[in-house]
């Protein structure tokens, strides 16, 4: 068209006429082939816009918005995630149809996805507030505060449990048998998790139970092994150690069910307890288990541990061990041993002096936490040298030390309180082996110690503060134990002469006093400690 407008401007350029004639023939020659050529033009491309380029550009922008509108609408409940049309009706077609077809389904696919995903989640919230509660329930069935026993039987009691996961099948208790006997018991369940737990606390019942009904360990265990054997289609079992200590004697009866030795500290040395270990609890019903025991002096003690403990591993996979335990106890304890090696030979104190460990170190706070202190120590130095190695067994320990059982009382520092002091040392001058003749020289001496602390220890114008006595008796060395303890002016009554002193003489010199705790006492010794004069007096009776 545009060669055959440039063809007649050619031809008409002469006349002007027909220049205006050639102009509008040129005009209503485009207006007439606009209609078969520029309308079809335009609408070929509005069909492309709204089946091709209109589609993809609905798409992007609503891909740009989905995952914001996913996780809004299925906290709402609603599913329908197909791509949304604009008003103007995009109608994808062909190969981007298919794109948006597959692109719903992907939507659906991932809606129902994160359904379950939220329900997958909520369930393990759920499951995971379950463990956690019933991993608190689990450590509530082994005792921490051991104060109570500490302060009745002078037991020094120490428990430790770590669970591997949410729960464990290790267990541990501590009760009372009888009125002077306490019973230790230790386990170790097979597997892991909930089963496990399970089974631990049924274990853990059944023998605290036949515990406090049998006098016979063996004879416990051989009981609540039947009861475990029954119904126990999951096929677990157990390994435990129950020991019961006579507080008053130091007797330690003990049953071993396949659970690991402890190590016992007897006479200052230390080393596993010989004892046949028996068939693990839960395995065969007519298995019967038997009862050992053995005797501690004053300071002796067992550790009771599971195999966690002695089959920790490291990075290297090398294993604990039960040498490296035992090395690890013997330092800790070398140090104390040591220690008291040479407090004696300071004191001078003759070594058949067989007294306390509480009253003889007059420290109660240092005694009251030796085992717990070796329990944490332990339990450090397996964390040390497992380092960054998962830990993949639970880590339980339950450890006690035997002492005399001390009796206490505080007095105000006056005279006047001498009745009350009376009162309390007469039950203990009783038993056997005690002599009337004993009781009156006990109760003359301990007369002078307090008189002349009240009368020489406060001088006018110093705070009168309480005296505390201690008392314990060592039934088999036939030893009676006594610690008067004051805040008074420092005052050594061993360091001066025994001799009578002038009434009128107002300085706390020598005495009447003196000279009857020479004569009557076996062993005397004086140190001043954290302000306080600490007088110990041990008398023989046997």
């Amino acid at each position: 068209m545009l060669l055959v407008s440039v063809l007649v401007i050619a031809f008409a350029s002469g006349d002007e006429e027909s220049f205006q004639t050639v102009v509008h023939t040129m005009f209503h020659e485009a207006a007439i082939l606009i209609v078969p050529i520029f309308l079809p033009m335009f609408a070929f491309l509005h069909i492309l816009e709204r089946r091709f380029t209109r589609p993809i550009e609905v798409l992007a922008l609503d891909q740009q918005t989905f995952i914001e509108r996913m996780e809004s609408d299925v906290e709402q409940g609603r599913r329908d995630m197909r791509i949304a049309v604009d008003e103007r009706g995009t109608k994808p077609c062909y190969e981007i149809a298919e794109l948006y077809e597959s692109t719903n389904k992907m939507r659906r696919d991932m809606v129902g996805f994160i359904e379950r995903l939220y329900s997958v989640t909520a369930e393990r919230q759920r499951t995971a507030a379950e463990l956690d509660v019933a991993r608190q329930i689990q450590m509530s069935a082994v005792p921490y505060d051991f104060d109570s026993l500490t302060e009745r039987f002078a037991l020094d009691i120490a428990g430790f449990m770590r669970p591997a996961r949410e729960v464990g099948g290790d267990f541990y208790d501590v009760f009372e048998v009888g009125e002077r006997g306490v019973a230790f018991v230790i386990g170790d369940v097979s597997g892991k998790g909930v089963p496990a737990a399970l089974f631990m606390m049924r274990a853990q019942s059944l023998l605290r139970q036949y515990l406090l009904e049998t006098d016979d360990l063996g004879t416990a265990f051989t009981l609540a092994n039947r009861q475990l054997c029954e119904r126990n289609d999951a096929m677990l079992f157990v390994t435990a150690f129950a020991c019961v200590v006579d507080t008053a004697t130091g007797e330690v009866r003990f049953a071993n069910a396949g659970h690991n030795p402890p190590v016992l500290k007897q006479n200052g040395k230390l080393g596993y307890l010989a004892c046949r270990p028996g068939l693990v609890p839960g395995a065969m019903d007519v298995v019967k288990y038997r009862e050992g025991s053995f005797m501690c002096s004053p300071g002796d003690g067992l550790l009771l541990y599971t195999d966690g403990v002695s089959e920790a591993a490291n990075a290297a996979e090398e294993l604990y061990g039960e040498e490296r335990l035992l090395e690890t106890l013997a330092k800790l304890d070398g140090g104390a041993v040591q220690g008291a090696t040479a407090s004696t030979a300071q004191d001078e104190r003759p070594a058949s002096a067989d007294d306390s460990a509480v009253v003889a170190n007059g420290c109660r706070a240092a005694a009251a936490s030796s085992a717990q202190t070796a329990v944490n120590s332990l339990a450090a130095s397996v964390d040390a040298f497992a380092g960054a190695a998962p830990q993949a067994d639970d880590i339980t320990m339950l450890a006690f030390r035997w002492n005399l059982p001390v009796q206490r009382l505080t007095l105000p520092a006056d005279d006047a309180e001498l009745d009350s002091l009376f009162a309390f040392l007469e039950p203990i001058c009783e038993g056997e082996g005690r002599t009337p003749k004993m009781m009156a020289q006990m109760m003359l001496v301990c007369e002078e110690v307090f008189v002349n602390i009240c009368h020489y220890g406060f001088p006018d114008g110093q705070p009168r503060l309480p005296v505390d006595i201690e008392a314990a008796v060592d039934e088999r060395a036939g030893c009676l134990h006594l610690v008067f303890s004051d805040q008074g002016i420092a005052y050594d009554p061993l360091s001066h002469n025994a001799k009578k002193v002038d009434p009128a003489d107002e300085q706390r010199k020598g005495g009447l006093g003196i000279l009857l705790m020479r004569k009557y006492m076996d062993d005397l010794r004086y140190t001043r400690a954290d302000g306080r004069n600490i007088l110990r007096m041990t008398k023989r009776f046997v």
